[in-house]
């Protein structure tokens, strides 16, 4: 993190590669992304770019971040990572029949 110091103290300053790595967990073009749409503001200092963590940590945390993913309608909102989509009914569904099966095969093999 990088405290820099203005007339106006503004807060904690990240990188961008912070912003996606840590924060956002997300690939770096997608923090670009979200500056070109304007939800996240860069800040300019000489040839570095830092981002306000407090923005950082608003845009993760944010309700009206429209569903992306199919079925929902669409002014339907989601919270999580910002950068995640939501895994489709039937995949959520198979994902706990197998590790119910996984659990279910290991009780009986250690009870017999």
């Amino acid at each position: 993190m990088h405290d820099i110091q203005t007339s106006d103290p503004l807060g904690l300053f990240i990188t961008r590669l912070e912003a996606a790595r840590i924060y956002l967990r997300c690939h770096v073009a997608t923090v670009d992304r979200y500056v070109a749409e304007g939800r996240l503001q860069k800040h300019k200092f000489g040839r570095k770019t830092l981002f306000l963590l407090a923005d950082v940590l608003k845009l993760v945390i944010r309700a009206d971040f429209p569903d992306t993913g199919s079925g929902g309608p669409s002014g339907s909102t989601r919270r999580g990572r910002a950068c995640s989509r939501p895994l489709p009914v039937a995949l959520e569904t198979l994902i706990f029949y197998v590790i119910a099966a996984a659990l279910l095969i290991r009780f009986i093999m250690l009870h017999h």
